[in-house]
């Protein structure tokens, strides 16, 4: 993984960490008061919960806002685009900046920063600087890996696994909230509050945490790769630019296909300068290494799962009874029929983690392939079925939980403590690829044929179940990647470089 690190002492690192701050984990830094390991997992969950919400409460209303400030459809897409496209972009910044300085510090300036976007997209007069808000509230999407890294630096091993999974039901309950939350708040407040309420709970959490949170200074010393983040930066933007612009645009256009060609030169010259830099954004030696390779990949491929059925399981429930696979509803059943998707999350992630002590990292990982490949298969019977959707969505909610929870917790046990936020948010940024991806594709399957008023086809809709089963059955395959259980074992590399009272 990291080649520093090779013939050190086991415990080399222990001593050092727990001699350098042995008070500054557990007990507040202005007095003797005890900060409990749960209360610091509490507010790191507060804080990625009201991110989690906010973000996922955008989307529903991103039709009302377009009426309410005259914008057309494509600007208003920005909403959603501008957020993805900036949290994929600052991401590896920020959260490698959290490994080489005190993560305490960059996780209240993230949340920060999201909320400073959250109040200006609420106050907002014009869609140029409501768009602009959401645009920095994407900068909060780093929140995750950086509240990852807090708990692996201030958390024994077991108890950092478990923030993890709770760190993913955060994400769960924060859609749960939104789909549920989002219409009342609309019809009886204004479509404002949807930024207000997950911003007072930020402030909450900052004011809690300055005093409540351990200080977590870096393990070693390190810069910032400025040339690989700018690299970097442009690629992902050209590439989810590109993607985006295609459904418009068209795959074949010149915008398209010269924001495709620029991203695959910048993305070579950007690891032409990560394997020569001593401190590289990304490790991308580490990132090679088979189980966190494999984890990166299944970050792809769970995405584009999640997408697709972002994409499709809305559009039946839209969809007129007439089709013979609509749903004949309104906009509440679009949004109702992906909350089995956030409920299960609540479950699914928890039970991954108690999975693993009897499957192993490989055993979990596959069964969350067979889930996301199975959740596929009620769709085809909704002609006679109408609820198949909702059981479409419970299934790949807990196939792609699943596979979250347990990709996260592998990177918590393979990955040296320095680098844990890193490469937990690169885990995040091909979520972001992947996601973009599987849309466009979803999209585009869609469209090959409409019947009249515009409604996608039965083979349109069947071709995107196609895409779901295949998604299911590579996340199959390629979580052969992860070790057994008793190779995991008998490695000896899943210790606990953190020695904290229980």
């Amino acid at each position: 993984m990291d080649d520093s690190r090779e013939g050190q002492p086991e415990q080399a690192a222990p001593t050092v960490r727990v001699t350098s701050r042995p008070k500054s984990i557990y007990h507040l830094s202005g007095g003797g008061d005890s900060v409990t390991p749960r209360f610091t997992v509490a507010l790191l969950w507060f804080g990625v919960f009201s991110y989690m919400t906010m973000e996922m409460m955008v989307a529903p209303i991103v039709p009302i806002v377009q009426h309410e400030l005259g914008m057309s459809p494509a600007v208003a897409a920005w909403m959603l685009t501008g957020l993805m496209v900036v949290g994929a972009v600052s991401l590896p910044l920020s959260t490698r900046y959290a490994d080489i300085a005190d993560k305490k510090n960059v996780f209240f300036i993230i949340l920060g920063v999201s909320g400073v976007g959250a109040v200006l997209a609420a106050v907002a007069p014009s869609a140029s600087l409501l768009i602009a808000g959401n645009m920095l509230q994407g900068v909060g999407i780093a929140v995750v890996p950086i509240a990852i890294g807090i708990a692996r630096d201030s958390q024994p091993l077991a108890r950092a696994k478990f923030a993890t999974t709770a760190f993913v039901v955060a994400g769960g309950a924060g859609s749960a909230v939104a789909y549920v939350a989002v219409g009342p708040i609309v019809k009886h407040l204004h479509y404002s509050y949807i930024y207000w309420i997950p911003t007072a709970v930020i402030l909450a959490v900052i004011v809690l945490g300055a005093k409540g949170l351990p200080a977590c200074p870096p393990v070693r010393t390190g810069r910032v790769d400025w040339l690989g983040a700018a690299l970097l930066a442009v690629a992902l933007t050209s590439f989810l630019l590109g993607l985006t612009l295609a459904s418009t645009e068209g795959w074949g256009s010149a915008i398209v296909l010269g924001l495709l060609i620029l991203t695959v030169a910048l993305a070579t010259v950007f690891v032409v300068v990560e394997r020569r830099v001593d401190s590289p954004l990304v490790d991308l030696r580490g990132i090679a290494e088979r189980e966190v390779a494999g984890v990166m990949g299944l970050s792809l491929l769970r995405a584009a799962c999640a997408y697709t059925m972002y994409l499709v399981l809305p559009t039946v429930a839209l969809l007129p009874l007439a089709t013979g696979y609509g749903m004949g509803g309104d906009a509440s059943t679009a949004g109702l029929v992906l909350l089995p998707y956030a409920l299960v999350i609540l479950v699914a992630g928890p039970t991954a983690s108690r999975l693993e002590p009897v499957l192993g990292r490989r055993g979990v990982m596959v069964l969350s392939g067979v889930l996301m490949t199975l959740g596929a298969v009620p769709l085809l019977f909704i002609g006679s079925a109408p609820w198949t959707p909702y059981l479409t969505a419970a299934i790949l909610g807990a196939g792609i939980a699943m596979s979250l929870t347990q990709g996260l917790n592998t990177i918590v046990q393979v990955v040296p403590n320095d680098r844990v936020a890193s490469t937990s948010g690169t885990t995040y940024v091909l979520q972001s690829v992947g996601g973009v991806t599987g849309g466009q594709i979803a999209a585009g399957i869609l469209a090959v044929g409409m019947v009249a008023g515009g409604a996608p086809t039965w083979g349109g809709f069947l071709g995107n179940v196609v895409l779901l089963l295949a998604l299911g059955l590579a996340a199959i395959g390629l979580s052969f990647t992860l070790k057994t259980k008793r190779a995991a074992a008998s490695t000896g590399r899943d210790t606990d470089p953190v020695s904290a009272p229980a």
